[in-house]
């Protein structure tokens, strides 16, 4: 793995919680996307070189909707770039990671290819295919 590419960060309502990131000094990076094949709605915000993703979700079938009944406003997972996103995901299934979403096209990220993985002992992760 490379870099740390962003800390996702579940939302409730993402107009409101870009106002808050703003008041600490957190810059827009992306304006509101919506990713309607995920069902969720995206906005990068940066501050001193650490970006986070406002993550929240447009209806009631949202790909994180029974995440933020349970959860809440909270960060929930780490995003890393790799190179090599197949081989990542092979490493890390080695190292008891469960593959939750294969690679897929992330519209928010450039159309870069994005997968989610699970370990029970710190949870989800988030990897990006950057070449």
């Amino acid at each position: 793995m490379k870099n740390i590419h962003h800390i996702g960060y579940l939302v409730k309502n993402i107009e409101d919680s870009i106002q808050v990131f703003e008041a600490l000094g957190y810059v827009k990076e992306t304006e509101i996307i919506n990713d309607e094949a995920r069902g969720i709605y995206i906005c990068f915000l940066i501050k001193d070189g650490y970006r986070v993703e406002l993550v929240s979700p447009i209806n009631e079938n949202s790909t994180v909707s029974g995440l933020i009944k349970k959860l809440g406003n909270t960060p929930y997972h780490i995003c890393y770039e790799v190179e090599k996103i197949e081989e990542a995901i092979d490493s890390l299934k080695k190292q008891k990671y469960v593959l939750l979403q294969k690679p897929k096209e992330a519209v928010a990220i450039e159309g870069k290819r994005v997968a989610f993985l699970y370990e029970k002992n710190i949870g989800m992760i988030e990897l990006v295919e950057v070449m």
